[in-house]
């Protein structure tokens, strides 16, 4: 339902902002972390359910304010893996996917901060799309919502459709409403953005003073190579990234995730894996090795089993800590590198 113009859509925004509207109503200030309860850690969807404020506050809120909540369209449930792929839409009609993925204890919203992706990584379902436009806070943080309705998460990934980096307030701002006790009480360290690699952007995230995670998705040991997978290495050519992760290590005291495709023929080579631990020498990190999901009209394949656990084998020794993840809800087209909309 399309909303008076003049209304302030309240998700998306925080203790400051309910301040100031409380504020101006004449109320006290106390009121704004029970209205932040409300809209994130119990999930209200309209103020007549805020039953500790006064009918008069709430049909006053009523007429100045709203709760934008976005609209679940469809989900689908992996028969491999049980983790689940929602289909929203958004206020305008454009869309996002999100998915759920399960793993014992282990529950994991993954999270999209884009419509779409600028950045066109050649071997990505989202990068083929093309960019639609940032997604606000409150969309950002109403995924997370609506998706742990189903099932509390233990740990949230900004590693959906889109680049953080490049919606970065809003991004920052929903980690945080994630982040405290009054939203979704997730510990700054299980909750981890993931980025193409723009290295400003990466020393400005190591200056909030945040503890949140960093996985780097890198993808080739050389730039004539991750130029050829990832058009945003031209820009932001591995040197300067490679620098800005000791950045992050040195002021946040957290180690790096370095997210690595292994695509046949491309990337999967002994030779690539010993360029890449010279690569990353010198940083506190971790290399996820995830093997390519196939994604239709994209001509690129997976390595074959024997040649992911040489390239495995072959880094795990020159390296600080390798690990190889099988991804999550490929059969649904839910896995890294899969998720897009359609019309």
């Amino acid at each position: 339902m399309k909303k008076d113009k003049e209304k302030i859509n309240l998700k998306g925004l925080w203790l400051d902002d309910y301040e100031r509207m409380l504020d101006e109503l004449g109320e006290k200030r106390f009121r704004a972390r029970q209205m932040a309860q409300w809209i994130y850690a119990k999930r209200a969807t309209d103020f007549f359910q805020m039953s500790d404020f006064s009918k008069d506050l709430r049909d006053r809120l009523n007429q100045i304010a709203y709760i934008e909540n976005i609209k679940l369209v469809k989900s689908q449930t992996s028969q491999k893996d049980i983790s689940e792929k929602f289909l929203f839409e958004l206020n305008d009609k454009e869309k996002v996917e999100s998915v759920l993925m399960l793993e014992g204890k282990r529950v994991t919203a993954c999270i999209s901060t884009q419509a779409g992706c600028p950045l066109g990584c050649t071997f990505c379902a989202t990068g083929k799309m093309g960019f639609k436009r940032n997604l606000t806070t409150g969309e950002i943080v109403d995924q997370a919502l609506a998706m742990t309705a189903f099932k509390p998460a233990t740990h949230a990934v900004l590693m959906g459709m889109g680049e953080p980096l490049m919606n970065y307030d809003n991004t920052l701002q929903a980690m945080r409403i994630m982040n405290n006790e009054m939203g979704l009480s997730l510990t700054a360290g299980k909750i981890t953005l993931s980025t193409a690699g723009i290295p400003s952007m990466i020393e400005k995230l190591a200056d909030e003073n945040m503890k949140f995670g960093l996985a780097i998705s890198l993808n080739a040991p050389t730039d004539e190579k991750r130029n050829r997978l990832m058009p945003v290495n031209k820009k932001h050519p591995l040197d300067k990234l490679m620098k800005a992760a000791k950045t992050f290590n040195k002021k946040t005291k957290r180690r790096v995730t370095f997210e690595y495709v292994l695509i046949k023929d491309i990337n999967d080579s002994e030779k690539d894996a010993l360029a890449l631990s010279k690569l990353v020498a010198g940083i506190r990190c971790k290399i996820n090795l995830i093997p390519y999901n196939l994604v239709p009209d994209l001509p690129y394949e997976r390595p074959s089993e024997e040649t992911i656990l040489a390239f495995r084998d072959y880094l795990y020794p020159r390296c600080p800590a390798v690990t190889l993840r099988r991804s999550k809800g490929e059969d649904i087209f839910a896995a890294c590198g899969q998720l897009r909309t359609e019309s």
